[in-house]
């Protein structure tokens, strides 16, 4: 898989089969010219999503983790998020792993909440593989969102919902969590806007 480090709904992001597709696929995550992009093991099996959300008072609660599956396309790519005339759709539904993967990864996506320093709100994406050793295979965590989308439809909000969350409850904890959050002690930079920035993913970053 190459993608870019930074951005959003899978803009720029290319399953690769062969070496010679390579160049073309670094070209597109490739912000500007000499840009830095991931290249990652391509791992097969159940995508996951695990949302966390930082309630008043300071406790984190973890959303069980809902399962997406891309049909009419190789992985959840952004013509399926984002391109109305895609005909690519998306299945969501409760993952129901068994008991101990679960519980590997509510304490996982802790860890990673915990060791990043996350506040507020994150996604966490995770493939559960199938395994050889084990009938419910093994969680590998792909990337930690710390802006997650907030759509009415997005992963998250869907996690929300299984525990019984409304759109609006998350909202506002989300907005508790920004108002008591300590100042910073220094100046926050002003943002940066590259006129590289392609337009399509200008169009989604927000």
């Amino acid at each position: 898989m190459v993608k870019p480090p930074f951005g959003g709904s899978s803009v720029g992001m290319s399953l690769v089969h062969d070496p010679a597709e390579l160049p073309g696929a670094l070209a597109d995550a490739a912000v500007g010219e000499g840009a830095a992009v991931l290249v990652e093991d391509y791992v097969s099996g159940t995508p996951l999503t695990v949302g966390l959300l930082e309630l008043p008072g300071g406790s984190v609660i973890v959303f069980p983790p809902p399962a997406t599956e891309a049909n009419e396309a190789e992985f959840y790519d952004a013509d399926t998020k984002i391109d109305v005339d895609s005909r690519g759709t998306v299945t969501v539904c409760a993952a129901e792993p068994a008991p101990d993967v679960l519980d590997r990864i509510t304490r996982d996506v802790r860890t990673l909440w915990d060791g990043i320093g996350l506040r507020g709100s994150a996604r966490i994406d995770l493939i559960l593989t199938e395994s050889i050793l084990t009938e419910d295979g093994e969680p590998y965590v792909l990337e930690v969102n710390s802006t997650p989308g907030m759509s009415r439809d997005s992963n998250f909000a869907v996690g929300a919902a299984m525990i019984g969350l409304t759109h609006t409850s998350v909202v506002l904890a989300m907005l508790h969590e920004a108002l008591a959050r300590p100042p910073y002690d220094m100046p926050l930079p002003a943002p940066a806007f590259s006129s590289a920035t392609p337009t399509r993913e200008a169009a989604v970053s927000p």
